[in-house]
């Protein structure tokens, strides 16, 4: 045996030892927050350590040395979990002549804390080609400014100086499918075959705080780390081979979240990552309504009140459409939500604005009732103390009730005018994420949107875009299965055919409520890029449930690549039906969808994400059908993860509406779902008793 690796062997035996003793040392420097390495997960250099960021943190790293080029992304929704997606491009590989080859994959690591020391386990590369595949146990603890790592590992972590399996019968590691299509989940592989030790320190410098030095051992055996196998010439044959058993390197931290790393790998190459976070846990606004004034001059003081709720309530995109005042001074009010994302913010402006008003008019108030109006329906009502001024962002007791449909009976009335016009012109950012032969194209289109509301529940949606700057033409995209129409790959025809001036949608919805707990939205237009036709949403949702059901039923025709008016021949009928799950206390949504997709195929999508109070949220999806991994091409099956982002997110000003990015690995035509605006099942969840209980102080 060598004798750096008898070294690194006493090392890793006395690591965790050392890791639980130092539970009972008095830790003087603090917690220490873990940065990410230059793969994309929270560790050392290449390695992982048993540390996770903060909930609700969101990394980004940026990886590159002589033999790669690397982008993660790294998410971290619970405190026990870490997953990221990482896109990798070996210099030294080629995919189609020339192209470059991008390599694709997901991490997962599972941790906790044991009385002062980090532990968990991990799974790299799973659901990818499989060439980081990996799995491990480590354990990180911290004593004062140092941060000891040691763990074991199979796969990738037993390429270069491995060691029997103490398993028996785990002795034999199969060889792994990912390498076919790409994508299956492996399991008969995990932990499996030769077992390999690994650790690190990592040391905090307390005279440049920032700096921190890493030094890790390196288990690796670079020349495996090959799409193919193959060393086109002998510059990265060298580069590949291993020429140190350790690495190491020094990372510095920024004020703003930036980390950049330098590290020498293998002993022959250099790897400089930089990385940063966000943390989306805590809201990003707070309720701030403008100044509130006396508009009205009625002589009538309690129509003077109700118009003054009204305008003072309208400059900030809240729009009073019924009051009432009892002779308990009870203030009831049905309003219409255009500023904010959450119910509860809803109540506390509202609370705000009419305690003010109350006071500047000497009107004693009780409680204040609020009843949420959407789509010309009661979704919700509301009732606290409307009394406390001096703190707003506080609601304190809140009785939820099921709306009673009354509001119509209120002493005032808002005349509505319809049709109503609104119109919003916004630029929109348009992006391909993680094609197989680019790993970015975008562009940026100027986007005008109108919506015509003829009645309550009936409007027409319409958006125009005009295309500034893109750089699609660089797109390069081969539909890899000849079994399934292209109701998908097709989009580097749809993004690269389209005028300067094209129809993005167009969408005339129709909602109702058809009895106690149902709701039915009729539709019909251009729904997306690519589909149009018409169809029909049911949703079963009782207000104190947190279970929803719901189904969509559509008849759709692919556009023409020009997005105009104008349709191709291939159509369908698809629909799903939705099963939803929301536990309010955590955040946790649960959603099996169940049904027929735009290629024909049949089978069921599963998708589990949480929100944040933020608003802010972070998920993931997998959907298998009743096609062949062969039939469906590279990646064998749909998957991805995807966040939501509200677009108050990094303003402390209130402003409704949400972002989206979703990235997923390969586009195909498999699993691919109809994309409309306005699902009716958000419309009705938003503002029930579950959508306050999460948002409630």
């Amino acid at each position: 045996m060598h004798s750096t690796s008898l070294k690194l062997l006493l090392l890793l035996f006395l690591a965790p030892g050392y890791c639980l003793a130092t539970y009972y040392v008095k830790n003087s420097y603090g917690e220490i927050n873990s940065s990410y390495n230059s793969v994309g997960q929270s560790g050392l250099i290449h390695l992982p350590s048993a540390s996770l960021q903060d909930t609700g943190t969101v990394g980004l790293t940026l990886g590159k040395s002589s033999l790669n080029s690397l982008i993660s992304i790294i998410a971290t929704p619970f405190p026990w979990l870490e997953a990221s997606f990482f896109y990798h491009r070996p210099r030294d590989t080629f995919y189609i002549k020339q192209n470059k080859y991008l390599d694709k994959g997901f991490n997962l690591k599972l941790g906790f804390n044991y009385k002062g020391v980090d532990l968990a386990l991990g799974l790299d590369d799973i659901a990818g080609t499989g060439f980081f595949t990996k799995e491990y146990l480590v354990a990180s603890t911290q004593l004062d400014n140092l941060v000891i790592t040691a763990g074991i590992g199979t796969g990738a972590l037993a390429a270069d100086h491995p060691y029997k399996n103490p398993i028996s019968t785990f002795r034999e590691r199969p060889r792994s499918k990912g390498s076919e299509f790409g994508g299956e989940l492996d399991f008969k592989s995990f932990f499996r075959g030769p077992v390999g030790l690994f650790g690190g320190v990592e040391f905090f410098s307390t005279r440049f705080p920032g700096l921190s030095i890493k030094i890790e051992s390196n288990p690796y055996d670079y020349k495996q780390f090959l799409a193919g196998g193959f060393l086109p010439n002998n510059k990265f044959r060298k580069k590949r081979r291993k020429q140190q058993d350790y690495n190491y390197g020094f990372s510095y931290k920024f004020k703003n979240d930036f980390v950049l790393s330098l590290s020498m790998v293998n002993g022959n190459s250099f790897d400089l990552s930089l990385s940063t976070k966000f943390n989306f846990n805590d809201p990003r606004s707070s309720v701030q309504p403008k100044k509130v004034a006396l508009i009205s001059n009625s002589k009538n003081n309690k129509l003077a009140f109700y118009q003054n709720i009204l305008r003072n309530l309208e400059k900030d995109d809240l729009f009073l459409q019924a009051a009432k005042l009892d002779n308990k001074n009870n203030l009831h009010l049905a309003i219409v939500n255009n500023k904010y994302n959450d119910p509860v913010s809803v109540f506390k402006h509202t609370k705000l604005v009419t305690s003010e008003l109350a006071t500047l008019q000497n009107i004693p108030l009780s409680y204040l009732t609020i009843t949420n109006i959407n789509s010309g329906m009661e979704t919700s009502k509301i009732t606290a103390k409307a009394t406390n001024r001096l703190a707003p962002e506080k609601i304190g007791y809140i009785d939820l009730e099921k709306p009673d449909n009354n509001t119509k009976e209120y002493d005032f009335q808002t005349i509505l005018k319809f049709p109503e016009f609104y119109n919003s012109v916004k630029p929109e950012f348009i992006y391909r994420y993680a094609d197989p032969t680019r790993f970015f194209a975008g562009g940026i289109d100027l986007k005008i949107t109108s919506e015509i509301k003829f009645l309550a529940d009936l409007y027409l949606t319409t958006a125009i875009s005009y295309q500034l700057t893109n750089s699609f033409e660089r797109l390069r995209y081969y539909p890899d299965s000849p079994y399934l129409p292209h109701v998908r790959t097709d989009v580097v025809k749809y993004l690269n055919n389209r005028p300067d001036l094209y129809l993005n949608s167009m969408q005339l919805d129709k909602v109702s409520k058809i009895a106690n707990d149902h709701y039915l939205k009729l539709s019909a237009g251009m729904y997306e890029m690519m589909f149009g036709g018409y169809g029909l949403e049911y949703l079963w949702k009782p207000f104190a449930s947190n279970l929803s059901i719901g189904l969509s039923l559509y008849q759709v025709k692919q556009r023409d690549f020009q997005q105009r008016l104008k349709f191709r021949d291939y159509q369908i009928s698809t629909g799903h039906s939705n099963f939803i799950y929301f536990h309010p206390e955590s955040g946790l949504t649960l959603d099996l969808s169940i049904g027929k997709y735009l290629a024909g195929d049949k089978g069921y999508t599963f998708d589990f994400s949480r929100r944040f109070k933020s608003g802010f949220k972070m998920g993931a999806y997998f959907t298998r059908t009743n096609i062949s991994a062969k039939t469906y091409g590279e990646g064998s099956f749909d998957k991805g993860f995807y966040f939501e982002m509200p677009l108050n997110i990094f303003n402390i000003n209130a402003t409704k509406g949400i972002t989206n990015l979703t990235i997923q690995p390969l586009t195909r035509d498999g699993g691919a779902k109809l994309k409309t605006n306005n699902p009716l099942i958000y419309s009705i969840i938003s503002g029930s008793e579950s959508d306050y209980r999460f948002y409630a102080d």
